[in-house]
């Protein structure tokens, strides 16, 4: 038969050992990001995207331009010279990049 001293013994180790052992709950998740890609004839290309201050693309013809923007409906016009060019309304879901294909 056991005695007092080994059943208070076992108890408190089994306490500390359902105790230590922390429990963690939760979800991660990753900032809502998403991005445009414009590609193409870049050169001298004016963006305007919703009714924020437009951007400037690269002088480059060849090089890529990635630019980070909230997920949801946007609104993206690029000029050159003062025409029209591209009039799109694009839908990005969180983590997606859109290619934006300029003439």
């Amino acid at each position: 038969m056991m005695s007092y001293k080994k059943i208070i013994c076992s108890c408190l180790t089994l306490l500390v050992f359902c105790c230590g052992c922390g429990l963690r709950e939760g979800v991660v998740q990753k900032e809502p990001k998403s991005f445009l890609w414009f590609t193409g004839n870049t050169i001298n290309a004016s963006v305007y995207i919703d009714d924020l201050a437009p951007f400037t693309l690269s002088e480059e013809n060849d090089e890529l331009i990635h630019y980070e923007i909230s997920p949801g409906k946007h609104k993206i016009v690029v000029k050159r010279s003062g025409n029209e060019i591209v009039n799109r309304v694009v839908l990005l879901g969180s983590g997606i990049t859109k290619e934006i294909q300029i003439p």
